[in-house]
């Protein structure tokens, strides 16, 4: 299993101590080094538009700072596709990727579960409508990743050749609530296309996902339900055409300590709810793993920092010493890290073999 942490201070599901400050720098520096020495794939970075009580700094400004602080863990930072315009969310996501030389991602949410219409002088719109203007802006989204070919730059000096224009695409879209013509001015990012992660408690975003996730995150709160929604995912994937290898699932859990289940602690909002001993709370997680076949777990304690430091002092371990977690050795790329195949670029031409000269 990879391991993910989900960062989401005064949310619904996650609050923080008070000796925690989510707009202080050396606070924000710490966490993420220690989620990074405990062998975290990634960390989520979430956000809100929506509700004026999560005061937290924005994910791709907290993500671009945390690129300098940190050396191997995956930043994948949320923004909400019903208040973005494509081209500067495709920008912000790749700039992401090349500051941290291949460790971005973009957790795509929409107005859906995120209501914000009111701030961004929009009208309310059905849940369909937001998922409608995300699939288009996802599909911007990736042919301007792939507006610049890996080869586009030359840097010759000695013929003052600096780029291969031809290898440099507008992408002329035209579509429903958008007309863009590109190329994106970022070349292409490190990881090909940038890691997009969807939170998935529906069947309208288990079908979202398995259209355009790298990562589709199951937030729900029973095994029985997790696979429900895995199998919206991986069917909506294959409707599209895509290969469900080239997708992970994860779910999240929310562990509870041995004192706090003790104590009468109530049960997590729209997760699993893992709790008991650390040899406990890791057989549940292998019990979720095996049934929902999972590729690894979002970790969402309930208290910012105690439940990170409880969870990687007492279970990681424990996991660790049953061979349940993936190796944090190798390549820090995150694509590479979760096994996933750098994509084609869609505007590339093939090579050309060369003719078979033999008699």
């Amino acid at each position: 299993l990879h391991l993910g942490f989900l960062y989401a201070p005064q949310s619904g599901h996650q609050t923080h101590a008070e000796s925690f400050d989510p707009l202080n720098p050396l606070d924000l520096t710490a966490f993420a080094r220690d989620l990074e020495g405990a062998g975290y794939a990634f960390l989520l970075i979430d956000d809100s538009v929506g509700r004026a009580e999560d005061v937290r700094s924005e994910a791709f400004t907290t993500a671009s700072f945390l690129a300098t602080r940190t050396r191997r863990i995956g930043l994948i930072a949320a923004a909400n596709t019903s208040y973005v315009e494509p081209y500067n969310v495709s920008r912000l996501a790749a700039s992401l990727d090349h500051v941290t030389r291949g460790r971005a991602g973009w957790l795509a949410s929409t107005g859906a579960a995120d209501p914000a219409g009111a701030n961004y002088g929009q009208a309310a719109f059905a849940p369909d409508v937001h998922y409608v203007r995300a699939d288009e802006i996802l599909e911007i989204a990736r042919r301007l990743w792939d507006s610049w070919e890996d080869d586009a730059f030359i840097r010759d000096k000695q013929s003052g050749v600096f780029v291969d224009g031809a290898k440099i695409h507008p992408i002329d879209h035209v579509g429903a609530s958008f007309k863009v013509k590109g190329p994106l001015n970022v070349a292409r990012p490190p990881q090909g296309q940038v890691i997009v992660a969807h939170r998935v408690v529906d069947k309208r975003s288990a079908d979202f996902a398995g259209r355009h996730a790298d990562i589709a995150i199951l937030g729900t709160a029973t095994t029985g339900s997790a696979v429900a929604l895995r199998d919206h995912v991986l069917a909506s994937a294959r409707g599209a055409g895509r290969d469900t290898q080239d997708l992970r699932l994860f779910a999240e859990i929310v562990p509870v300590s041995a004192s706090d289940h003790a104590a009468g602690t109530p049960q997590p909002y729209a997760a699993n709810h893992v709790a008991g001993s650390p040899a406990e709370i890791a057989d549940q997680i292998e019990a979720l793993a095996h049934a929902v076949t999972l590729d690894g777990l979002v970790v969402v304690p309930r208290i910012l920092r105690s439940g990170l430091d409880d969870f990687s002092r007492d279970v990681v371990p424990e996991l660790v010493r049953r061979q349940r977690l993936r190796s944090t050795e190798g390549s820090v790329i995150l694509r590479e890290r979760l096994g996933l195949a750098r994509p084609r670029n869609v505007f590339e031409q093939p090579s050309k073999q060369p003719a078979d000269t033999a008699a």
